[in-house]
């Protein structure tokens, strides 16, 4: 069985893991290893950080929805890369917990995804270095940057992926224009 088709939330740290340390022996001129390695460990890390956040929800419930903007960016730029042409990319679905789990278990969950994306990171843009097609080079890059932001996501730096909601009466911050400062938005017809 491999990786990708983990059934117990359990088996995807471990295997998110076993990856991280596969990816880093990767040749950085081999794009469709790099890919089919990134692709996967994005789909494992989704299972971890979905796992934490049913676990452990105070603490990354907040975080796991900041994360998946990342991870939906992430999983669009790995598709465009030119070497996607000769794969067919598809994200496992994630498994449910059966039981419950504790605080110190999400936090295993997701140092396994902030490992894996400091490794993916790395990886990435030393892939788009040694890229020959341009797309290559420019997804691998977009996604050097985009594993470091969805670790970031998880060490809770980016709190603003989400739209939050603040339960005042003032309006929104984006129905009011730049130009015209603190006055009053246009009311829509």
């Amino acid at each position: 069985m491999s990786d990708a088709a983990l059934t117990a939330p359990d088996e995807h740290s471990r295997a998110l893991t076993r990856l991280m340390t596969s990816l880093a022996d990767i040749s950085p001129s081999a794009p469709l290893p790099v890919l089919r390695a990134a692709w996967d460990g994005l789909g494992l890390a989704r299972a971890c950080g979905l796992a934490a956040a049913t676990a452990v929800p105070a603490e990354w419930d907040s975080r796991q929805r900041n994360a998946e903007t990342v991870e939906y960016l992430l999983a669009r730029e790995l598709t465009r890369t030119d070497a996607a042409n000769s794969l067919t990319l598809v994200l496992q679905p994630a498994t449910r917990l059966s039981e419950t789990r504790g605080t110190v278990w999400a936090a295993t969950m997701i140092q396994s995804i902030l490992d894996f994306t400091r490794t993916a990171e790395t990886v990435a843009g030393a892939t788009a270095d040694a890229a020959t097609e341009w797309d290559d080079q420019r997804s691998f890059r977009a996604c050097a940057s985009l594993f470091d932001e969805l670790g970031a996501c998880w060490r809770g730096e980016r709190p603003s992926y989400q739209l939050r909601i603040t339960g005042t009466s003032a309006s929104p911050w984006w129905e009011v224009h730049p130009s015209r400062g603190s006055e009053q938005p246009r009311r829509r017809r």
